[in-house]
């Protein structure tokens, strides 16, 4: 079984992204990799929680489709995409990718729907296949147990990437060995090779400040 997030929705919020977020713990570096992803028509975002909106700042997509295991988490998304103000991290990722608050609500209107599905089990996702050129997530797959269902959750996660879609993402790594899985170069090379996806970016930064984590794992990628 998957290990859980280290707080409950809004607890999860206020530790990490309720004010500016916590800099060194990788934010910003996975900002400025999204902002390396062309404009896409449909994107979905997975294990999204309620952070789609601060990925948001950083692309550029016509529609945004949210996926979490949690009603509460999508709840909040929705009740901050309904306000279409920035809260403090938003206005943060508005300050780097040089947007503003107009902006910031255009994007909030570009949430279409949010889906509730488990995307850890390995099984496919309740979405048709190569219905979106533009697949994330930021954390869900970091909570896998072991490399077998890293694999596992990773291809399933990538089945609804339509030919040429791009896939982006980060994943912290646990300081302890409390049940998820050791991310490293040679897991995300078999990721890629696996489902027949092209890296374009992985990279390994160290963070600072957060006792759980020591470093984020930030990939891009595209389905030739």
């Amino acid at each position: 079984m998957a290990a859980r997030t280290i707080a409950d929705a809004d607890d999860y919020w206020n530790r990490y992204y309720h004010d500016t977020f916590i800099p060194g713990l990788g934010t910003e570096h996975i900002l400025a990799a999204l902002r390396q992803v062309p404009p896409r028509d449909l994107w979905l975002d997975l294990g999204a929680g309620s952070e789609s909106l601060l990925w948001s700042v950083a692309l550029d997509a016509h529609q945004l489709v949210a996926v979490d295991l949690d009603p509460l988490r999508l709840t909040l998304l929705r009740r901050y995409a309904t306000s279409r103000r920035p809260r403090g991290a938003h206005q943060t990722a508005l300050a780097l990718c040089a947007r503003d608050a107009g902006d910031f609500a255009r994007r909030c209107e570009r949430l279409t729907a949010t889906i509730v599905a488990d995307c850890l089990t390995g099984q496919p996702l309740p979405l048709h296949a190569g219905c979106a050129d533009l697949i994330t997530q930021i954390g869900l797959l970091g909570l896998a147990g072991g490399h077998e269902q890293f694999l596992a959750a990773w291809t399933a996660a990538h089945q609804p990437l339509a030919p040429g879609g791009w896939t982006a993402g980060a994943n912290w790594n646990a300081t302890r060995a409390d049940g998820r899985v050791r991310l490293s170069a040679e897991l995300y090379a078999a990721a890629f090779s696996s489902s027949g996806l092209t890296a374009q970016l992985l990279r390994r930064v160290p963070i600072s400040g957060d006792p759980d984590f020591d470093a984020v794992w930030i990939y891009l990628g595209r389905r030739p």
